[in-house]
């Protein structure tokens, strides 16, 4: 794709955030979207095909981008508590980095179904705690941590990190640094290493 449409494409991308965020997805235009970015419908409609388009790509594109990299995290060389403090480091960063968006997000979780195109936000959740729980499995495999439920340690690790993004997006704090994270990190996991008394 030329430098010219990849840079129309992001406009597009970027004007539909900036009026979904504030308007709604039903009650903004296409036309509406086409005067924000300075381009004409054939254009929108040569990259994205309608507004639902946008949408998607704005959308499913984003969320598939952050779910690869949360894989990379993941997957990456290191022990289950330096994948997890990567996990932390990059949630924060993806919400310091996408705050607009990130907010548009939480917007379409909490909305009426019907106000956007369907989205599968459960499955796409569940996916990544499936992702983040194997790490804590792993964990519990190399005896890093203690044997616990895996649901009530994932309800505690991601409504830590849930909590300090809804507080930055709805306060501008706590300053989602990667000092925080190690240290949010730090505090959850003290209550799963093993005693030393446990030790093997």
């Amino acid at each position: 794709m030329a430098t010219t449409e990849v840079r129309s494409s992001e406009r597009i991308l970027n004007q539909a955030l900036e009026l979904f965020s504030t308007k709604g997805y039903d009650a903004t235009s296409v036309r509406e979207i086409c005067e924000a970015a300075n381009i004409t419908k054939p254009t929108l409609y040569h990259f994205y095909g309608s507004k639902e388009g946008v949408y998607r790509a704005l959308v499913e594109g984003a969320l598939d981008g952050f779910r690869q990299r949360l894989e990379s995290q993941i997957r990456g060389s290191g022990s289950p508590t330096e994948r997890l403090r990567r996990v932390a480091r990059g949630y924060f960063e993806i919400a310091r980095e996408h705050r607009e968006f990130m907010r548009f997000l939480f917007g379409l979780i909490h909305n009426p179904p019907s106000s956007a195109p369907r989205t599968d936000f459960p499955s796409y959740y569940e996916g990544v705690v499936g992702l983040i729980s194997q790490v804590v499995e792993d964990g519990v495999a190399d005896r890093t941590f203690t044997p616990g439920p895996i649901e009530l340690r994932m309800l505690v690790f991601m409504g830590a990190l849930g909590e300090a993004v809804c507080g930055f997006l709805i306060v501008g704090r706590p300053d989602l640094t990667p000092e925080l994270a190690d240290t949010l990190v730090e505090t959850i996991l003290r209550g799963w290493f093993p005693l030393p008394n446990d030790a093997p």
